[in-house]
């Protein structure tokens, strides 16, 4: 399969990480931008809990000896 038919075959294909991102412009549009949610992959609109943030620093902040080897 040449790589044109293989990329047009793809596009033709549409994942479901696509049509929840469609979904969630169409919600954005019926229900109004600050009601949706968007947890799109890797661009969230919502901060962690403060609680991931604490633990977060304090795991980072460990000194474990060997933690790399």
């Amino acid at each position: 399969m040449a790589v044109s038919r293989k990329i047009e075959e793809f596009l033709s294909r549409s994942s479901w990480i696509r049509k929840m991102f469609e979904d969630g412009v169409r919600l954005k549009k019926q229900y109004g931008a600050e009601n949706v949610f968007d947890f799109s992959l890797g661009n969230p609109n919502v901060s962690p809990p403060a609680r991931f943030k604490e633990t977060l620093l304090e795991v980072a902040g460990e000194d474990i000896p060997g933690i790399y080897g």
